[in-house]
C-alpha cells in the first residue's frame, strides 16, 4: 500500500477516536446522577409535642426544723431510712426542761397552799365580823337604855367597821392568790408542752431524704435538722418555656424517658401548668422566660422501673415529650425533607421518574423528627432528605438510601 492511502487510513482512525471520546463525554453528562438519601412519605398518625428536660420531684418536702433554741442531741438515721408517722426523728436535750417542770409543780403546789390559806382567813375574818356585828348590836340596845356608856359603844362600833375592812382585804387575797395560782399553773403546762416539741417526729410515712445534723450542738429556733418525703408520691416537674407552655394543658399525655428510665420509656399525664413563669438564663447567656409544668407518673409505671431494677429518687434527671396534638391518617415525611422556599413556603423536592422535581406543601403538625404534609403530596412518593442548596429541580438523581 502506498504512503498516501495510509496517511488517509490514520487520519480516520483518529477522527473517529475523537468523535467516540466526545459522544461518549456527552452521553456520561447526560446520564449523570447526582446521589441524594431519600425517603418515601407514609401514611399513619404524626403527634405534635414538646420536649424538654426534666427532673423528678414531690408535691411535699417536710422540713423538719428546731422548735426552739437548745441543744440536739446527735441525729443517726441516715438518708433514705425509712420511717413511720410519729415516729421520732431527733431529740432536745431535756435537763433543764425537766428541772423546770420539777420547779413549776412545787410552785403550783405552794401558790394552791396560799390560795387555800386566804380561804381560811376569809372564813376567820366572817366569823369575827359576825361576832362584832352582834356586839356593836348589843351595845347600841343598852346604850339606849341607859346601861353602857357611849364609849362602849363606840368602841363596838369601831370593832365591827375594822372587822368588816379585815374581811373585805382577806376576799381580795384570795382573789389575787386564785389569780396567780391560775398563773402558775399554765407554767408547768407551758413547759410539759416544750417537753413534747422536744421530741421531734416525722409527720408522714416516707424516707430520709437529706439530714443537715450529725453530732450533738446548740441550734437557733428555725434551723433545719432533716428532710422526709414520701417517694410514693413522686412526680416529674419540667420547666418549659413559655410560647411552647401555652400549647400544653391539665391531661395531656407525656412520654418519660432518658438514660435515668432506661431503654423502654414510661408514661405520665399533666397534672397542671403553674400560673406563674420564672426567668431563667440559658447556659449560651440567654433569658428566657419558664413555666413549671407538673407531670404524674401513669399508675404502675414506676413500679415497672422498681421491677427493672432502677429506683427513682427526689429531683433524679429525666427527658419529656408533652404530646399536645396528634393527626390520623396523615401523610407523613421526615422534617429534613423541609426548607423554606424564597417566598417563606414550605417546599420540598420530589423524586418523579429519576428527577427532582420542586413542590410547595402545605404543613400541618411538625415535631423534631417528622412533618404531616396537609396537600402537595401523596403517600409513596419519594422526597429527598436535607438537600444541599446546590440541588436544582430536574437534576438526575440516584437515591442512596
Amino acid at each position: 500500500m502506498s504512503t498516501q492511502p495510509k496517511r488517509k487510513m490514520a487520519r480516520y482512525i483518529v477522527i473517529a477516536v475523537v468523535v467516540v471520546i466526545v459522544v461518549g463525554g456527552i452521553a456520561a453528562e447526560v446520564l449523570k446522577k447526582t446521589p441524594v438519601q431519600t425517603a418515601k412519605a407514609t401514611q399513619g398518625t404524626i403527634r405534635q409535642y414538646v420536649e424538654e428536660r426534666a427532673r423528678t420531684t414531690l408535691p411535699h418536702v417536710y422540713h423538719l426544723t428546731m422548735p426552739e433554741q437548745g441543744r440536739i442531741r446527735a441525729i443517726t438515721l441516715m438518708e433514705g431510712t425509712v420511717v413511720t408517722q410519729d415516729q421520732v426523728i431527733a431529740t432536745l436535750d431535756k435537763d433543764d426542761l425537766n428541772d423546770a417542770m420539777t420547779s413549776g409543780n412545787e410552785m403550783v403546789e405552794a401558790m394552791l397552799n396560799s390560795y387555800n390559806a386566804s380561804l381560811a382567813q376569809i372564813k376567820a375574818a366572817e366569823t369575827s365580823k359576825d361576832f362584832t356585828e352582834w356586839l356593836w348590836g348589843a351595845q347600841k340596845t343598852l346604850y339606849e337604855k341607859k346601861q353602857t356608856s357611849e364609849l362602849e359603844e363606840k368602841k363596838a362600833q369601831k370593832d365591827f367597821l375594822e372587822s368588816q375592812v379585815n374581811l373585805e382585804a382577806s376576799q381580795s387575797m384570795a382573789y389575787s392568790m386564785k389569780a396567780m395560782y391560775a398563773m402558775t399553773k399554765l407554767f408547768p403546762i407551758y413547759i410539759n408542752r416544750r417537753l413534747k416539741r422536744a421530741d421531734i417526729t416525722s409527720p408522714i410515712n416516707g424516707v430520709v431524704l437529706h439530714r443537715y445534723v450529725w453530732n450533738e450542738k446548740v441550734m437557733q429556733p428555725g434551723d433545719r435538722l432533716i428532710d422526709i418525703g414520701n417517694l410514693d408520691d413522686l412526680q416529674v416537674t419540667a420547666d418549659i418555656l413559655t410560647e411552647e407552655a401555652v400549647t400544653i394543658s391539665a391531661g395531656d399525655d407525656v412520654e418519660i424517658y432518658g438514660e435515668t428510665i432506661g431503654d423502654h420509656p414510661i408514661r405520665g399525664t399533666v397534672q397542671r401548668v403553674k400560673p406563674q413563669g420564672f426567668t431563667k438564663v440559658s447556659s449560651l447567656g440567654v433569658e428566657q422566660q419558664r413555666v413549671p409544668v407538673v407531670i404524674d407518673f401513669n399508675a404502675g409505671d414506676v413500679q415497672k422501673l422498681k421491677s427493672a431494677d432502677r429506683s427513682l429518687g427526689l429531683e433524679y434527671r429525666v427527658r419529656v415529650r408533652v404530646f399536645t396534638d396528634k393527626a390520623d391518617n396523615a401523610v407523613i415525611i421526615p422534617r429534613t425533607a423541609l426548607f423554606r422556599g424564597d417566598d417563606g413556603s414550605w417546599q420540598a423536592y420530589v423524586v418523579r421518574k429519576g428527577k427532582t422535581e420542586l413542590v410547595t406543601l402545605e404543613i400541618g403538625i411538625v415535631n423534631n423528627e417528622s412533618a404531616e404534609v396537609k396537600s402537595g403530596l401523596s403517600a409513596g412518593d419519594e422526597v429527598v432528605i436535607a438537600p444541599e442548596s446546590s440541588l436544582k429541580a430536574g437534576v438526575r438523581v440516584a437515591s442512596a438510601s
